[in-house]
């Protein structure tokens, strides 16, 4: 095939972002009375969107309403301080660079709130051609559905069998798998090696690099 594609996860596969969405939860945990918990607790609430986050992160007794009251204030804060902490990973521009060099097609596929992924986007990579660029929304089930990701192969008018979707968590793997693309996990994300294997991980790359050594 002359023409190629690969869809990124974008949270704990091209940005380093827990510290800033740590922040912010325990910011809006703490206006609500709630206990707070550290930045790296948080690489187990992470992955199902903003709602998911702030489910996982409040007490068990919340009931829905107050975890939408969260959700909706972590979204107001979350949209301050979106760039405080948060940057790419180290060689994702280099594997950006040569992935462009070599016309790959790129997408973005993440379960983070739509808007907020397309400022990411356009603050850290606007120089690249990506082209479908995806957060959650409420028309498109989220990951591990695989309707996003199939459809930004279809965008891109290639086969789901040919296209590889990289990401760092088991929805990840499970979205790749369900869409029936190649499952490339990351093991500088947010978790363990693992749990990407044990969720259908066809490869696993130590660097953002290495993904052009798995291309050859």
């Amino acid at each position: 095939m002359k023409e190629k594609a690969i869809i990124f996860d974008l949270d704990g596969t091209l940005i380093d972002s827990l510290t800033d969405i740590a922040l912010c939860a325990n910011e809006v945990l703490k206006e609500f009375g709630f206990p707070t918990h550290k930045v790296e607790d948080y690489k187990k609430f992470v992955g199902g969107g903003a709602l998911f986050l702030m489910k996982n992160c409040s007490p068990e007794n919340c009931s829905e309403k107050e975890v939408h009251k969260l959700f909706e204030r972590f979204k107001e804060i979350y949209d301050t301080t979106i760039y405080s902490n948060t940057k790419p990973y180290n060689g994702v521009y280099e594997l950006l660079d040569e992935l462009t060099k070599q016309n790959y097609k790129i997408g973005i596929l993440s379960n983070k709130p739509h808007e907020f992924t397309i400022k990411y986007v356009e603050r850290f990579f606007n120089k690249y051609p990506i082209k479908e660029i995806h957060g959650q929304k409420e028309d498109i089930p989220k990951k591990p559905d695989p309707i996003g990701a199939i459809n930004i192969a279809k965008a891109f008018k290639l086969p789901c069998e040919k296209t590889l979707f990289i990401g760092d968590s088991d929805v990840d793997m499970q979205t790749a798998k369900n869409a029936n693309m190649i499952a490339v996990g990351v093991e500088w994300g947010f978790r363990t090696v693992e749990e990407l294997k044990e969720h259908g991980a066809d490869y696993i790359v130590k660097t953002p690099i290495d993904i052009l050594s798995l291309l050859k």
